[in-house]
């Protein structure tokens, strides 16, 4: 089966959920990884190639950040407990919104 990831922000309490693939999967995909690089890019804007302005971009920049699959274990580096989890806040449609946005005419 294999095991899905969520990507969570220690910091803020948020999380979005990766696409839905494996995680070696989610590299080269315009999907994870671009949603990561867009949350935690400290200087969007500023030159040619960036992505248009959008709320989101930048936002996790300097945030502790943990990527967690669903087989994550006590004894696991940066280990979420699943009772801590109910305080995190879904921002996955923000995330996903943010990158269609991010890559139309891409």
């Amino acid at each position: 089966m294999g095991q899905y990831h969520m990507v969570y922000n220690l910091d803020k309490e948020e999380y979005f959920r990766a696409d839905m693939l494996k995680l070696k999967e989610q590299i080269g995909t315009h999907g994870s990884t671009t949603a990561l690089f867009m949350l935690v890019a400290n200087s969007n804007g500023r030159g040619g190639g960036d992505f248009e302005d959008h709320e989101l971009i930048g936002r996790w920049a300097g945030d502790r950040i943990v990527v967690q699959g669903d087989y994550a274990e006590v004894g696991d580096s940066g280990f979420i407990p699943d009772r801590s989890l109910n305080r995190f806040k879904n921002i996955s449609n923000e995330v996903w919104d943010m990158v269609e946005k991010g890559m139309e005419g891409y």
